[in-house]
Parts: C-alpha cells; structure tokens; sequence
C-alpha cells in the first residue's frame, strides 16, 4: 500500500531515493564496516527522521534508526497494516539526513522482528553507504521549456539525445535515440552537454540504471540514468554554476 505523506524533507534535503548512477558512483560511497556503524549509530543518537522505499519503488514510509549491532539494522515502522507490504519485498532502501549530509543504504533480507514489545524491520547490516553532501544530493530536473541535450558521438557526427535532470553525479537520459547503445554497463566517452549561459559539459558515462516512466502528458518512455565517470573539478564547477543559477531563476 503506498502511502500519502510525501517523503520526509529534513533542513532542505529531500530524502529521495538517488538513482542508481550514485549509488554506484565510488566518490560517494562508504564502504568500510566500521564507519558504516558509527554513521548508522549517530543516525540513532541523534534520532534522526529517515524514509523507506520498497524494492526501489515510489512506496515509501518514514522511519527512524532503532538499534545497530554487528551484522542488522533495525527500523521503526510506522503501523502493523504495513507489514505485508515490507515481507513481500526483496530489499528496502532507507534514506536519511544527518548533519546537512545525506545518507542512502540498501538493506537485504527485511523481516519483521519483536523489539521492546512492538514490530520493527531488521535487515543485514549494509557493506555500502551512499554519502551525499548537499551540492552532490541536488538533482535538477529540467523544466517542460528548457530543452538540454546529450550529444553522443556516432559515426562521423554527433547523435542528440534530450536530457531529463542533470546533477554532479550524472544525468538523466530522455528516451532512446537509434542506433546508439544505452544498455546498462555501456560507456560513451566525449559526450557534449551545452548548458544555456554557463558553458559545454564535456564528459564520459556509463549507463547504469533503466527506468520506465510517464510523463505528465501521458506518454511512457524511459529515463536512462547514466553516471559520470572522472569528471574533472572544472566540468563539476560547470554544472554546479548551471543548478545554482537555475534554481535561484
């Protein structure tokens, strides 16, 4: 069952899901077990509001840090009626804000346990944790008015693709163009983003993530999300440059 709270915003970070493009993105990521307890500790400590997403999906229900031990998580749930809905997933992801940074983890095998006389959802401890500061968690979608392209080099010349959201992790490719190859793991070195009064972002990706999606007029496509791969500090001030004015428009 979906509910109807948005997912939590805490001091302007929304606890959105990230696309797969971060989670994978090794700049980003924690990967050593004993900071990854000490994040989730703090999380506890400072008890601090979180939100679950099932099996990658818009389901959502807030949720907080209940206890850490060497091998589980557990996290408060919100009612008994949701518990169907958890076991009947594969994995979760819980999103949560601590200090201005944003913290993104994948917990596997979700079970319902007893814990201090009520429910709660346990699941293994995460060998990864998704480390975002506020300027790498801001993700700009496009407005309907504003068309961005991708430019993709094929053959002899140059393949557009439009873009749906950029950020400094990577973007959000519209659709599929013929003839160009964007299945998961595929690599496009020198693409060419022109960004209106700020400059061309010039970079490499790989594909990493396949969505289905509608937009508001109906229409289904996908959102291929594609990461950066060793952008440099020049082409990061670039975009950042391009979201702070954009947003402040």
């Amino acid at each position: 069952m979906k509910t109807s709270l948005p997912p939590v915003v805490v001091d302007e970070i929304p606890l959105r899901a990230e696309p797969a493009e971060l989670l994978t993105a090794r700049q980003f990521q924690i990967s050593d077990g004993k900071e990854i307890r000490q994040l989730l500790l703090q999380l506890l400590e400072g008890q601090c509001l979180g939100t679950i997403f099932l099996d990658k999906s818009d389901r959502f229900l807030p949720s907080s840090v209940l206890a850490v031990d060497k091998e589980t998580l557990f996290l408060d749930i919100p009612a008994e009626h949701i518990r169907a809905t958890i076991l009947s997933s594969r994995q979760i992801l819980f999103v949560a804000a601590l200090k201005k940074v944003k913290l993104q983890l994948e917990g596997f095998n979700p079970r319902i346990i007893e814990w201090q006389g009520r429910q709660a959802l346990a699941v293994d401890l995460p060998k990864e944790i998704l480390h975002l500061q506020r300027r790498d968690a801001y993700r700009l979608h496009f407005p309907p008015g504003e068309n961005i392209s991708c430019f993709l080099a094929e053959g002899d010349g140059d393949v557009e693709i439009p873009l749906m959201d950029i950020s400094i992790g990577g973007i959000g490719i519209l659709g599929y163009a013929q003839g160009i190859s964007l299945a998961i793991g595929t690599n496009h070195n020198g693409i060419h983003i022109e960004l209106p009064d700020t400059g061309t972002v010039v970079a490499d990706i790989v594909v990493r993530s396949i969505m289905d999606i509608t937009l508001k007029n109906g229409i289904r496509t996908s959102r291929i999300g594609a990461e950066f791969v060793g952008l440099p500090s020049a082409m990061q001030a670039l975009i950042q440059r391009y979201i702070n004015r954009a947003t402040r428009a």
